[in-house]
């Protein structure tokens, strides 16, 4: 289980360069619409940056469970 989750993890954070990067980002880079009061822009690598951090707490986490702590 642990092999599938940092396998996982890793995929994430390839598609998060990817998605950041400058082919895919000219896809997002509209002003409108506004996403919670963000240009579509900026809430782009705001989400990005915030499943980064949720996939970091799940490998955190499942590290944690494993060793037996």
């Amino acid at each position: 289980m642990r092999l599938l989750i940092r396998r996982l993890a890793i995929a994430v954070f390839l598609l998060n360069v990817l998605a950041v990067t400058w082919p895919v980002l000219v896809l997002f880079r509209s002003p409108e619409p506004l996403v919670f009061g963000l240009p579509l822009s900026m809430a782009w690598p705001v989400a990005w940056i915030l499943i980064g951090f949720i996939t970091l707490l799940v490998l955190d986490y499942s590290e944690k469970n494993d060793k037996g702590e």
